[in-house]
This record gives C-alpha cells, sequence and structure tokens, in this order.
C-alpha cells in the first residue's frame, strides 16, 4: 500500500477531501538550500486535493486541519502507470509502422500523430470505465489529529 499525507479540507458521510502537497523527490537532501533543482521544486510544488473513502472509519471523529494518511493499493498504481505510459506509445508506433508500409514517409508521420492520439484516446475511455473501480480509488488509513481530538 502506498501512503501519503495530507491535510483534511471537507467531511463527506462517506469519504474525505485532502489535500496533499506535491514536492520534488529531492527534499530530503542535505543540500537542499544550495541546490537549484531544490529551489526550482520549491517554487513549482502544488498542492492537489483527492478524495478517499473512509474505509469503516467514523465520520465524526474525524475534524477538518487534521492530518490523514491515505492510501492506494501498489498494483493499482503500477498498472495505471503502464497503461498512461504505454498504450499511446505502442499505438504511435504500431501506427507509424502501418503508415509506413501503407504511404511511404508521409503516412508514417500521420500515423504517429492518430496512433498516440488514438491511445490517448484509449487511456481516457479505460480510465472513465474504471472510475468507479474501487481498487483504483483512495482510502483513509488513519487520522493524525492536530486540533486535539481524540
Amino acid at each position: 500500500m502506498l501512503e501519503e499525507r495530507g491535510r483534511i479540507v471537507a467531511i463527506e458521510s462517506d469519504a474525505i477531501w485532502v489535500e496533499t502537497i506535491q514536492r520534488s523527490a529531492c527534499n530530503g537532501c542535505e543540500a537542499k538550500s544550495g541546490c537549484g533543482t531544490g529551489l526550482l521544486g520549491d517554487f513549482f510544488s502544488s498542492s492537489t486535493r483527492v478524495r478517499a473513502v473512509l474505509n469503516g472509519y467514523p465520520a465524526n471523529k474525524i475534524s477538518l486541519n487534521d492530518t490523514a494518511v491515505i492510501g492506494i493499493a501498489e498494483n493499482a498504481l503500477t498498472s495505471s502507470t503502464l497503461l498512461v505510459y504505454l498504450l499511446p506509445l505502442v499505438s504511435l508506433v504500431l501506427v507509424a509502422l502501418l503508415g509506413d508500409y501503407l504511404f511511404a514517409e508521409a503516412g508514417a508521420v500521420i500515423g504517429a500523430v492518430l496512433g498516440l492520439l488514438g491511445g490517448a484516446l484509449g487511456v481516457r475511455w479505460y480510465s472513465r470505465r474504471q472510475a468507479s473501480n474501487p481498487t483504483y480509488t483512495p482510502v483513509l488509513l488513519r487520522i493524525e489529529h492536530n486540533s486535539g481530538h481524540g
């Protein structure tokens, strides 16, 4: 299970909204203050709001601004990453090869563009079909209370 911490910004009956901060990978480096990459990472860091299901945790024991630890299954992230990167790439190459075989160089260029667009549309279609799949839904793992509630 991959975990991420964030601040609770909204509470629903069956889920919470968590604001996570995206940071650069080099935040743990000792040379961060003298490193251009670390400074750029701080400049471009942003927050993202994620909906996480309560997973049996009682909503009345959660307060706004508490720190929530949410998680998602590693295999869900791995399979999604492979799909997002490989499907457009493979479709680009295959349709470009087909275009080259049928129409020479111009066909390869047009085929590459069409293959990339087709792959991207395939990813979009698949992700919409999986939107309600609980495997791809972040879940609340635990709460780290900041507001003094117990």
